[in-house]
């Protein structure tokens, strides 16, 4: 029955690598860098993608600002809606009506007949 249950060893070999002990110790041998090798800090490039990322955050976070400001406007206005209320289903009715004939008045203005 000894072939039952498997060895400390065998269960070392076959999860060790999903314990974040074991994956910390992948990461200090990987971090040690040789003696000749540069240092990255040294020798920065400028990246397009890099100045991309960086604008593309910059809108995000102004378009998120103009979002809430028109939300706190319009919550300010309206007040608030209570979640399964009247108010709630009329405001949810309104908005899908107003999507459908959007969307419907779209394909047929748009599509050749």
């Amino acid at each position: 029955m000894p072939f039952a249950i498997p060895s400390q060893s065998v269960l070392c070999n076959a999860f060790g690598s999903a314990s974040p002990y074991a994956q910390l110790q992948k990461k200090t041998q990987t971090s040690t860098r040789a003696a000749r090798l540069a240092r990255p800090e040294l020798y920065t490039a400028w990246s397009v993608a890099d100045d991309a990322k960086q604008k593309a955050v910059q809108l995000s976070d102004a378009a998120v600002k103009e979002f809430d400001k028109a939300s706190n406007a319009a919550q300010a206005k309206v007040g608030k809606i209570e979640l399964y209320s009247a108010k709630y289903y009329a405001s949810c009715t309104f908005g899908g009506l107003l999507a459908c004939v959007s969307s419907t008045l779209s394909y047929l203005l748009c599509t050749p007949h």
